[in-house]
């Protein structure tokens, strides 16, 4: 079974998977000229048999004060089970640390990183960690479970969305931030497949795997690792020249609301090699290109969150939340008006 760095419509880049126990090196390097970035192996959700073959768990299994339900999926790095707290009865996810990476000393950091941030913030749109256990092996975070789908999942169904919702989704995941933001963590994977519908119509920013303070990721870069999805990444992280800050998740963001709007991401598909090249030295398409009828207010704040120059891009999320808001109370009177 190979580790893999996936983007919501199934590319990878793999790579091989450690032996049980055994400490190893992280996925091979990615084939860029210049400076080039490694992926860690990222956190999706990929489905698995009733008996995680990674894990050996499965319904029945207790840990720490949970009984394991069936596993829901997991990544290169992680299992997620469905789980019953003991003590209430209450059905929560768990993620765990998949064993062979428990001696790792980046894993283990990777998934104690965001029981803390996890643990720190609250907000109705970012998941809420509920209890973790990231002192010694079995490594895992308990989280709230959510009833709904994904960003990914409804665009796989209707391929685009009108701008009020995409704009209305935006904000709620830029209000999410804004209390990361609050608290000094960047959530490093903004994406569709980590906003989640709940069935009570809001929209919640999901997995905090690669949540971290700024300079926290310093030690991988200089060993030439990223953190994140490529197809999202702000182009100064691929570089591994400037230093990450909110500023890369709201370019995140923008290439989320992008895809939301046209359906489609900001440059046309390829290999790794080929996504890190466009993001770094190409312009992206004029979304009006895939979706003529949006307003050039759309088209402006797009055109700032995808600059290759975070300068100019909004330098908080509360100053998008008030761009978003301004648009979103635009398209509302265009709406009236038609």
């Amino acid at each position: 079974m190979s580790l893999e760095t996936t983007d919501h419509r199934g590319r990878s880049a793999a790579g091989a998977p450690p032996t049980p126990g055994e400490r190893q090196p992280l996925p091979d390097r990615c084939p860029v000229d210049g400076p080039a970035p490694r992926l860690l192996p990222a956190p999706s959700v990929l489905a698995v048999p009733p008996i995680d073959p990674c894990t050996g768990l499965g319904r029945g299994h207790l840990l720490a004060g949970y009984e394991l339900l069936e596993p829901l999926g997991g990544g290169g790095l992680t299992r997620v089970f469905r789980a019953r707290e003991s003590s209430t009865g209450e059905v929560r996810v768990a993620k765990i640390l998949r064993p062979e990476w428990a001696e790792h000393p980046t894993a283990v950091s990777l998934i104690q990183r965001e029981a803390r941030a996890g643990m720190s913030v609250r907000h109705p749109h970012l998941v809420a960690v509920l209890d973790a256990h990231v002192s010694g092996p079995p490594y895992f975070v308990v989280m709230e479970l959510l009833a709904g789908e994904s960003v990914a999942a409804r665009l796989r169904r209707c391929e685009r969305f009108g701008p009020g919702l995409a704009l209305w989704v935006a904000r709620q995941v830029a209000q999410g931030l804004g209390a990361l933001y609050a608290r000094g963590f960047i959530h490093g994977d903004i994406k569709p497949s980590n906003i989640f519908f709940s069935r009570d119509g809001q929209a919640k920013l999901i997995d905090l795997g690669f949540a971290h303070r700024v300079g926290e990721n310093s030690d991988l870069r200089e060993r030439g690792y990223v953190v994140g999805t490529v197809n999202y990444m702000a182009p100064e992280v691929l570089s591994l020249v400037a230093q990450a800050d909110i500023r890369c998740d709201l370019y995140s963001l923008g290439v989320s609301l992008y895809e939301m709007l046209t359906g489609e991401l900001p440059y046309p598909r390829g290999d790794v090699r080929e996504t890190i090249q466009r993001s770094r030295l190409e312009l992206p398409r004029d979304p009006r290109s895939l979706m003529p009828t949006l307003p050039d207010s759309i088209c402006g704040l797009l055109d700032q969150l995808l600059s290759k120059n975070p300068i100019r891009r909004p330098p908080t999320p509360a100053d998008l939340v008030a761009r978003l808001v301004a648009l979103e109370t635009e398209e509302l009177a265009r709406r009236r008006s038609a």
